[in-house]
């Protein structure tokens, strides 16, 4: 099956925004679990598992 250009670019934009958002989570999860937030740290984590797993449905 061929995609336009268009929708393609739209998909590879949406695959982007989906793992910006896992490592902006992962990052939040470091800082949490630096500073002994460890409850924080893993619905962090567990987030940014979820956004990951977003980007590769694409």
């Amino acid at each position: 099956m061929e995609i336009s250009t268009e929708l393609e670019n739209a998909i590879n934009e949406q695959i982007g925004i989906e793992f910006a958002a896992s490592y902006a989570y992962l990052s939040m999860a470091a800082y949490f679990e630096r500073n002994a937030f460890d409850g924080f740290s893993k619905w962090m984590h567990l987030q940014s598992e979820e956004e990951h797993m977003h980007a590769m449905k694409f």
